[in-house]
């Protein structure tokens, strides 16, 4: 990678194998009974700087305040940082599902921010400059109806805009909130069920 101090960061600092230099092809997999999935990578630059199942892996911040509602302790499945050129990277955060519904966007919107911060942190370890986000979520099934437990999420919040939960998740009105709503973006990858029930799909960054 070019950085001594990166790579001695990584190497002799972390945990083994807690970041894992890999090239264009990535294979990510989710191993848990409720949506097991395989998801195969392909990104553009030959250097890049995986985190598989860093939900599965010690990140807390213990000054992170506790409590569901923040959901600061949760994190997604996957981040990759993609070298773009020079030191500047691309942050790609990847939650995969098996279905997705009002609830449960919820639950991965506080995943992607939690886990923004923890990228955040990471780069400044490892001197990442990222120059651009895209966050990720793979799905079979998708369906943003009301919620019988959640009838707070039917009423918009006084004062603040509201946005349709089937516009963020195609990509055209996301955000995620910093103290203001700050916009990125997310990409929903479709995926099938192959002859094992495992739930398989490509991405091209």
């Amino acid at each position: 990678m070019g950085n001594r101090k990166r790579e001695f960061v990584i190497k002799d600092l972390m945990a083994p194998d807690f970041v894992v230099c890999e090239g264009r092809k990535v294979l990510l997999t989710e191993t848990e009974e409720s949506g097991k999935s395989r998801l195969q990578v392909q990104l553009m630059s030959e250097e890049n700087l995986c985190i598989a199942n860093i939900d599965k892996k010690k990140t807390e911040f213990h000054f992170f305040q506790e409590g569901k509602a923040k959901s600061l302790y949760k994190r997604v499945d996957h981040m990759i940082f993609e070298r773009k050129k020079e030191n500047l990277w691309k942050l790609h955060l990847i939650e995969m599902k098996g279905s997705v519904g009002q609830e449960k966007w919820v639950e991965i919107k506080g995943k992607f921010r939690a886990s923004y911060l923890v990228a955040q942190a990471l780069a400044g370890m490892l001197e990442l400059d990222i120059s651009e986000t895209v966050m990720y979520t793979t799905y079979e099934r998708v369906e943003f109806g009301h919620s019988d437990t959640m009838p707070a999420a039917r009423h918009g919040r006084s004062g603040i805009p509201q946005v349709r939960m089937g516009e963020e998740w195609e990509g055209d009105r996301f955000g995620l909130h910093f103290g203001e709503r700050i916009s990125f973006a997310h990409v929903p990858v479709k995926m099938e069920r192959d002859r094992e029930g495992i739930l398989t799909g490509f991405l091209e960054l």
